[in-house]
């Protein structure tokens, strides 16, 4: 079972968060949704997050399955069309639950999207080593290393010390074997290759930041590339991060 909330009134958005995150962790960032904008948000834990369902089943997470998870969200609680988003992982299942579903998706918003294609082989590496490090020296390690080294840009973490504050809790609620069964699912999954992007004629809004190895730009760039109805706005201050929910809400209602 997943666990699904939803909230506001207006066109559906059902929206995803992004890897070792959660709809809690999520809300306490607020970079992505703000109350009182007009858009019926569909938010789940996806699986092996938050309150949701967690097998220890590492192709249970994998991109595909996740986004048929997104398919399953949209189709219980969303009507016979509606808007996909999400950041990061929620990015990567919106994308291939529209390939998988085009008919039913009106609009993608794509945000932070992750390492693809060329930029995926070093993602997959460092989820290699993370990996390592809890096999060998157990969930404090890798929690302590997560909070020397938080993955945001540093002109967010600059601005605002605490940034990192939700993720750090977030990794509380795993245990080692989860960990480990959610990386080696992130290692195994990768986007189709770009050619298969183009039959996706939907509107899509592609928020990136700068700064972020983790979430490369490339990554952002490609995507608008291959998107043949694609905007791209690229941010790099706290700021004009601040604006982002009112810029989904008004593309979802565009």
């Amino acid at each position: 079972m997943l666990q699904v909330e939803i909230a506001g009134a207006g066109p559906s958005l059902v929206w995803g968060h992004g890897l070792l995150g959660c709809m809690a962790q999520e809300g306490a960032s607020g970079w992505f949704h703000r109350a009182g904008l007009p858009v019926r948000l569909v938010r789940y834990d996806a699986c092996g997050h938050g309150l949701s369902q967690r097998p220890l089943d590492s192709t249970r997470y994998t991109w595909p399955a996740l986004a048929a998870d997104m398919l399953t969200v949209a189709r219980q609680h969303a009507g016979r069309h509606y808007a996909l988003g999400g950041h990061s992982l929620g990015c990567a299942s919106a994308l291939l639950a529209a390939l998988k579903a085009p008919e039913r998706v009106s609009r993608l918003v794509l945000a932070t999207p992750p390492a693809i294609w060329q930029q995926r082989a070093a993602q997959q590496r460092r989820y290699q080593q993370m990996i390592r490090l809890l096999q060998g020296r157990g969930l404090n390690a890798f929690i302590q290393l997560s909070r020397r080294f938080p993955a945001l840009p540093d002109w967010l973490l600059q601005g605002q010390p605490d940034a990192a504050v939700p993720q750090l809790e977030a990794l509380n609620g795993f245990t080692r074997e989860l960990l480990i069964a959610l990386l080696k699912g992130a290692m195994l999954s990768d986007l189709p290759p770009p050619e298969r992007l183009a039959s996706l004629q939907q509107p899509t809004l592609i928020l990136a930041w700068q700064g972020d190895a983790t979430h490369p730009l490339a990554s952002a760039e490609q995507l608008a590339d291959h998107l043949p109805n694609a905007e791209l706005r690229v941010i790099a201050s706290r700021q004009e991060l601040g604006n982002w929910p009112q810029q989904i809400a008004e593309f979802i209602n565009r």
